[in-house]
């Protein structure tokens, strides 16, 4: 059977197919809109130019596959073999790929816009290079070794996804969502991501060094050992995130939220922690030089053995705070806020 009598069984007919070999057949510009699929071997198919929406594939192997240009809008892909397949220049919206086995195929240069769907897809090696991924969708799928260089990624979920060895060099990455995604590792430096949030994600070693992070949010994400150096990190969020041993040297974290964050051994020299909000933080042995707490929230932090050599403290609010072999040397701490006596009697108030 060729590609074009494949075409007029599927307008003429409607016919279901399953079980066919059709490997290696010369399916470009041909019209298989609305058709099903069950069970076909499509490998080694050039579909360029061809039309496939609202096509339902189920558990078909298309390896080798190149999609050059194909209409795919609103076309599914369930429990397919994509293996190496070729979606480069693709422009599409709606497609879905469920349960599919997509090793290092090809996006590069494409355009996934209008809530493109990847659940349970495994996109080990997957090549993304100047892709536009724009309300996208990624849930539970391995990530491993994806190459997201120059991408323009917008308001993407990646949900519970796995990654490791990922390139995002060049990637402008804003309003999208990594929730529970494992990131350690990787290198996001000078990076623009605003307003990417990074819920309940694993990011141990990662690289943030000149990244523009403004409201970027890593509540109960794991960061230790991670580099903010000269990061851009107002009303940034790391509500109960353990940073310890980070480093935030010289970064602006103007108006950042960190509450009941661990911060031991973290390094802030130099960092603007202008009205950050650090209440009920653990930052023992941490060393805040230079920096600049001015009217900063440390309620009931834990700053033991810190160094706060030359910080500016004007307003900070020092309620309650173990102060214990903390360095003060050259700071403004004179101007700071002690413990409210009111408020400390209120606090306790039924406890005993």
């Amino acid at each position: 059977m060729t590609g074009d009598e494949l075409s007029g069984k599927v307008k003429k007919e409607g016919d279901f197919f399953s079980g066919e070999d059709f490997s290696g057949m010369d399916c470009r510009n041909i019209d298989l809109s609305g058709g099903i699929f069950n069970d076909i071997c499509f490998d080694g198919c050039d579909f360029s130019d061809a039309k496939l929406s609202e096509a339902t594939f189920n558990e078909c192997s298309m390896k080798n596959a190149v999609f050059f240009k194909t209409d795919v809008k609103e076309a599914n892909f369930v429990k397919c073999n994509l293996e190496n397949a070729d979606f480069n220049g693709m422009d599409t919206e709606f497609v879905k790929f469920i349960e599919c086995e997509m090793v290092r195929v090809d996006f590069s240069n494409s355009r996934l816009k209008s809530i493109c769907i990847f659940t349970d897809v495994n996109l080990n090696g997957a090549v993304f290079v100047n892709s536009n991924l724009d309300t996208a969708v990624f849930n539970s799928c391995k990530m491993q070794n994806t190459n997201f260089s120059q991408a323009n990624i917008y308001k993407t979920t990646f949900f519970k996804c796995e990654f490791e060895n990922n390139i995002f060099a060049g990637a402008a990455v804003s309003l999208s969502l990594f929730h529970g995604a494992v990131l350690n590792e990787t290198d996001f430096s000078n990076m623009d991501l605003t307003q990417v949030q990074f819920h309940e994600s694993t990011l141990n070693g990662c690289n943030f060094t000149n990244a523009k992070l403004k409201q970027g949010g890593f509540m109960w994400a794991a960061l230790q050992d991670s580099k903010f150096d000269n990061a851009y990190l107002e009303l940034s969020n790391f509500y109960e995130a353990d940073l310890k041993k980070s480093s935030f040297i010289k970064a602006d974290m103007k108006l950042a939220s960190l509450q009941n964050a661990k911060l031991a051994g973290t390094n802030f020299t130099d960092a603007n922690l202008y009205q950050a909000q650090m209440e009920g933080v653990s930052a023992e042995d941490s060393i805040f030089k230079n920096a600049d707490l001015t009217y900063a929230d440390l309620s009931h932090a834990n700053l033991m053995s810190s160094d706060f050599s030359n910080a500016t403290m004007f307003m900070a609010n020092l309620h309650e705070i173990n102060q214990e072999n903390i360095k003060w040397t050259g700071s403004t701490k004179s101007l700071a806020r002690g413990t409210n006596e009111k408020r400390l009697k209120a606090e306790q108030w039924g406890k005993k």
